[in-house]
Parts: C-alpha cells; sequence; structure tokens
C-alpha cells in the first residue's frame, strides 16, 4: 500500500507540474469530526513510526500531547485519535489546536497520495489530463452571428 500511495502521490505532484494546475480544496466542513480519528502525523518530511518519536515531537510542541497512539497501519505508520473531541464531535481546545488541525486538508495530503474520506465534506478538485484532453477535441462551437446568417440564408433558399 506504501508503494501505491508514493506513486498515486507521484504521479499527482507530475500531473500538477504538466497542467500547471494546483489542486483546490472545495466544501466546507461536514462537523462530523471524523477526521479527529485515524490520523497519521508526520514529523518534518517523515511519518511518525515510534512511539519515542512521538514522544520527542510532544516536548517540542505540547499541542501534539492531545493525541494518543490507537493503531499501526500497513506501511509501519502510528495512528492517531484526538483526545480533545467533545461528545458532539466539536474540539474542546479549538484556539489552541496544533497546525495538522488548523490546516486540514492541506494541499500536501493530496500531493503525497492520501485522499479524504468519501463522508468528508471537502473534497480535492485537480485538473485531469482528460478533462485538458476533452477540451481540446471538441469541435469548436460557432459564433451565434455565424449561425444565424446561415439560418437566415437557410430560409431565404
Amino acid at each position: 500500500m506504501t508503494f501505491l500511495r508514493r506513486f498515486r502521490g507521484w504521479f499527482r505532484r507530475f500531473r500538477s507540474f504538466v497542467l500547471r494546475s494546483q489542486v483546490e480544496i472545495i466544501g466546507q466542513c461536514a462537523m462530523c469530526g471524523l477526521c479527529c480519528r485515524d490520523i497519521l502525523i508526520q514529523d518534518g518530511r517523515c511519518w511518525i513510526s515510534s512511539r519515542r518519536r512521538f514522544e520527542k515531537l510532544c516536548k517540542e510542541d505540547p499541542r501534539y500531547a492531545r493525541f494518543k497512539i490507537t493503531d499501526k497501519d500497513d506501511g509501519g505508520r502510528l495512528v492517531f485519535t484526538c483526545t480533545l473531541r467533545g461528545e458532539d464531535n466539536f474540539c474542546t481546545s479549538y484556539d489552541s489546536r496544533p497546525p495538522l488541525c488548523r490546516n486540514y486538508p492541506s494541499k500536501s495530503l493530496y500531493y503525497q497520495g492520501g485522499w479524504l474520506r468519501d463522508d468528508c465534506g471537502f473534497s480535492f478538485k485537480a485538473k485531469r489530463f482528460r478533462d485538458v484532453w476533452m477540451r481540446h477535441g471538441r469541435p469548436a462551437v460557432p459564433r451565434f452571428s455565424e449561425v444565424l446568417r446561415q439560418e437566415k440564408k437557410r430560409t431565404q433558399d
């Protein structure tokens, strides 16, 4: 799965470069709180994969202490959940949340091969090769004045 995710991220970056178009984040938060569960955390450019590394991150930035290790994914990365999500799915410490939460969802998630849940209110919108190809492959739409001129000529004959 790690190879597939890396390849997907590489392809997305390549496509963005070739088409000269950045991904857009569209939609709005559904306020379901599901993004506060099953979280992967990065320290710099590397995913957190050991408890010791996570403890070091918490010492450097105490706001990360809000996360609790729940599992390990198939790539060996630690999976976290936020302990400050309230019963109503709202953050109980909204003003002091870390950048990970403040910037969710980020474009970097898309370019690293990640995805958003289907039930998330946000989605990624990226220009695809197919979109460009279809736009160039369509026949040109004639101007209204040309269509009017042809219709007028046809009715006169």
